[in-house]
């Protein structure tokens, strides 16, 4: 009987100890945090550029924005738009490649373009009031000569929000 009752209790044991298993890795699968759901494309034309852009334009999607990816494409990017007109600020954090995020007014004038380092916490903020902003791989507007006061060519169904 003693025996028994040891082969059960290493039987528990062991169910016990792969249980535990299987739940940590569970939680380090998921510790990165969310990544975005596919999201709907847009072409929008930077000066002469052409870029492919994911659209973040709902509270959910703008705050996933580019999380946990592990690249992003040669003319690819996120296209931010944002409720209202105003001073936007965007950060790093379980961003994995660094950027260079274009913020842009309600025309789509380009006001100020700030690099950002992934993984950090800093803050970058616009320059002015701005209604878009525009995620691009770091040294992308650099090497092609974009600066504040390009346009950013927007298709109208990019220009909207949604709850």
């Amino acid at each position: 009987m003693h025996f028994d009752q040891m082969n059960n209790h290493r039987a528990t044991f062991r169910l016990t100890l792969a249980a535990t298993a299987l739940g940590l890795a569970a939680c380090i699968s998921n510790a990165a945090g969310p990544v975005q759901a596919q999201l709907p494309i847009v072409q929008i034309r930077v000066g002469e550029h052409v870029v492919k852009a994911e659209l973040a334009n709902s509270d959910l999607t703008r705050q996933i924005g580019l999380m946990n990816r592990q690249n992003l494409g040669k003319n690819a990017g996120m296209l931010f738009v944002f409720k209202h007109s105003e001073t936007q600020c965007m950060w790093m954090k379980n961003t994995l490649i660094d950027l260079d995020v274009a913020f842009a007014d309600s025309n789509g004038v380009i006001l100020n373009i700030e690099p950002m380092k992934a993984g950090t916490a800093n803050i970058h903020c616009s320059s002015g009031s701005a209604r878009f902003a525009l995620e691009m791989n770091q040294g992308w507007f650099s090497k092609l000569g974009i600066e504040a006061g390009e346009q950013l060519h927007l298709p109208e169904q990019a220009k909207d929000t949604q709850q």
